[in-house]
């Protein structure tokens, strides 16, 4: 099975399981909010119920990304770990699929950020930081 046919097939079961858990996300939005209200951490799981409400968030923009194969990896690299610069960002593109540029990442950033699916912030030194909309800000 090729690289291509892995994260298509990862991303239907990823979108599979986010139809599953709809149902429970307000429910998750109200623990995350009280928890982080109290100041109580909800360590075992929290950063997949975090993970999963940004792509629930995100489920109605996801399938405009296609077939994709880059940004979709753009998209997993995010979601594993956001507030990325350009040149971290290709490097996790490219521990996903082998290869990535720079450039073709930039772009397809770029595209991204068009259908409102990442976004940036300033970092350090007026550096780029992108994230997926709907994840913290990361400093």
């Amino acid at each position: 099975m090729g690289k291509t046919e892995e994260l298509e097939k990862k991303l239907r079961i990823l979108q599979d399981r986010l139809e599953s858990v709809e149902k429970a996300v307000p429910l998750v939005q109200e623990l995350l909010h009280l928890s982080e209200s109290l100041n109580i951490p909800l360590n075992l799981y929290s950063g997949q119920l975090k993970q999963l409400l940004v792509l629930n968030g995100l489920k109605k923009k996801i399938p405009e990304v296609g077939k994709d194969e880059i940004s979709k990896a753009i998209i997993q690299a995010l979601l594993e770990k956001p507030g990325q610069n350009i040149t971290k960002l290709s490097q996790s593109v490219a521990a996903i699929r082998g290869k990535a540029s720079r450039r073709i990442i930039s772009e397809r950033l770029a595209k991204l950020e068009a259908l409102g699916i990442a976004e940036f912030s300033e970092g350090k030194n007026n550096e780029k930081l992108f994230r997926l909309k709907g994840q913290k800000r990361v400093t």
